[in-house]
C-alpha cells in the first residue's frame, strides 16, 4: 500500500496497461487529515483523496461529500458524527514567523512504522515555497510519506499551515547534484481559511505568536485526538507484478546475487552501490529478467522520471517499453559512473551506451544516455528515483 506524500517538479510520463481481472476496491494509499469545524469537517491534501473509489477515517468509517480544490491541493470530507470531546484544530491569528517552532503531526509510513500517529519538530525556514510560491512555507520538519494533510501547528497547538510536499530528490540533483535534506512544504493556513470560505464552512480563529508555549508532550496531547489517518480506497489490482513471466523460476536461479548494500560511507560501499545500478541496466537486454529484477529492486515507491509511480506502474511501464522494442542492448560505461551518499541515500549518476530494434516494425536506434538512480540503502538497497536522457 503507498502512502501519500507530495514531490515537487512533477513531469508526466506515459505507462502501460496490463490486462487484469476486476477487483473489489483496494486499500491504495494513506494519508493524514485533521477536524477543523464542529460539523465534522476533516482538511487533507487533494492527492491524497482524488482518484479515491472511497475514502475512509481510520476506525470512524466512510467519508461523505468529499470537495476538492487541485490546484492548492486541498480536500475537505466529512463524517455522520464524531464523539463530542474531539474538538477542531483552530487556526491561528497571526501569520507564521520566520524560524519559529512549529510541529508536524499525522501517520507516515504506516506499512512500515506503527499504526499511532507521530508527532516531528521543526522551524519554518521559509515564508515562501519552491520557486517563490507564497502559499507555501517551507519548514525543517520532515515530512515522510503518510504525512500529507496534516496538521503544522506552532508550540501553542494553533494551525499554520497543512503538510504538503517535500523537495523531489531527482529535481534536485538535477538543478543542483545534490541530494536535498529537510526541504519539506506546508501549504499556508490563510489558503485553507479562503478555501473554507468558500464552501460556507464553520471555523475558529484564535491565539497569537505570543501565546503560551506547550512542552512536546502537552502539545501531542492537545492536538492528536483531532488528526486521523485517511485510507483511499481504489479498484485496482493491489498485487504487484500481477503479469505472468514465463520461466520465472530457471531466470530466477541465473540471475547473479545482488550486491550487499549498507549505510557506510567507505569506497567499498559506493563501489557496491555503483555494481547495483550496473545490474539494473545491464538487465534490460533480456526482458523477463529484467523484469524480475526490476521486481526485486524498485521501491514501493519511485520517482520515475519526474513521476511518482508505484511498483506496479513501474513495471508497466518497463513491460510496454520491452514490448515496444524486443531488441535491446545497453553497456555502462564504467569510467563515468559517480556515487555520492548523504544520509543513508546515494545517487548515481552516469552514461551508457544503448540499441534498440524492433522488427516487426523495421526500426532500430542507437546512441548514448545519461541516467541517474537514487538508492536507500537504509531498506536494503532499494531503488527510490530513476531518470535520464537518450541522446541518438
Amino acid at each position: 500500500m503507498r502512502s501519500f506524500s507530495a514531490f515537487v517538479m512533477v513531469v508526466a510520463v506515459g505507462t502501460a496497461a496490463i490486462n487484469q481481472p476486476a477487483l473489489a476496491a483496494q486499500p491504495a494509499g494513506t494519508g493524514t487529515g485533521f477536524l477543523i469545524s464542529k460539523d465534522n469537517w476533516i482538511v487533507t491534501n487533494a492527492h491524497v483523496v482524488e482518484d479515491c473509489s472511497y475514502v475512509e477515517v481510520a476506525s470512524l468509517g466512510k467519508a461523505k461529500n468529499i470537495q476538492i480544490d487541485k490546484q492548492n491541493d486541498l480536500a475537505i470530507l466529512q463524517l455522520t458524527s464524531l464523539k463530542p470531546e474531539i474538538q477542531p484544530l483552530k487556526l491561528r491569528n497571526t501569520s507564521p514567523r520566520l524560524g519559529e517552532d512549529v510541529a508536524a503531526l499525522g501517520y507516515p509510513l504506516a506499512q512500515i512504522l506503527s499504526d499511532g500517529i507521530k508527532i516531528t519538530m521543526g522551524n519554518i525556514n521559509s515564508l515562501i515555497g519552491l520557486e517563490n510560491d507564497t502559499r507555501y512555507l517551507q519548514i525543517s520538519t520532515p515530512i515522510q510519506p503518510g504525512n500529507s494533510g496534516g496538521p503544522l501547528v506552532d508550540r501553542s497547538g494553533y494551525l499554520l499551515g497543512i503538510n504538503s510536499a517535500r523537495l523531489n530528490d531527482s529535481y534536485a540533483i538535477k538543478q543542483s547534484g545534490s541530494i536535498p535534506q529537510n526541504v519539506n512544504f506546508a501549504i499556508k493556513s490563510n489558503i485553507l481559511e479562503l478555501f473554507l470560505q468558500s464552501r460556507n464552512i464553520a471555523f475558529e480563529k484564535d491565539g497569537d505568536a505570543n501565546s503560551p508555549q506547550l512542552s512536546s508532550v502537552d502539545l501531542t496531547e492537545k492536538v492528536s485526538n483531532s488528526v486521523f489517518q485517511i485510507v483511499c480506497y481504489a479498484d485496482r489490482p493491489a498485487k504487484i507484478a500481477a503479469a505472468p513471466i514465463e520461466n520465472t523460476d530457471q531466470h530466477i536461479r541465473k540471475l547473479p546475487p545482488l550486491p550487499k548494500v549498507q549505510a557506510t560511507e567507505d569506497q567499498d560501499a559506493n563501489d557496491r552501490v555503483a555494481e547495483f545500478v550496473k545490474l539494473m541496466i545491464n538487465s534490460n537486454n533480456d526482458a523477463t529478467t529484467a523484469l524480475r529484477v526490476a521486481d526485486r529492486l524498485y521501491a514501493d515507491y519511485v520517482d520515475f522520471f519526474g513521476k511518482r509511480l508505484s511498483h506496479y506502474e513501474v513495471l508497466q511501464d518497463k513491460r510496454k517499453y520491452f514490448d515496444r522494442w524486443p531488441v535491446r542492448s545497453s553497456y555502462v560505461n564504467e569510467n563515468s559512473i559517480r556515487v555520492q551518499c548523504e544520509n543513508n541515500l546515494c545517487a548515481v549518476t552516469g552514461e551508457y551506451d544503448w540499441f534498440v530494434s524492433s522488427p516487426q516494425r523495421k526500426k532500430k536506434a542507437s546512441g548514448t544516455a545519461s541516467f541517474y538512480y537514487v538508492v536507500d540503502m537504509q531498506t536494503g538497497g532499494k531503488i527510490v528515483a530513476e531518470g535520464g536522457k537518450a541522446r541518438k
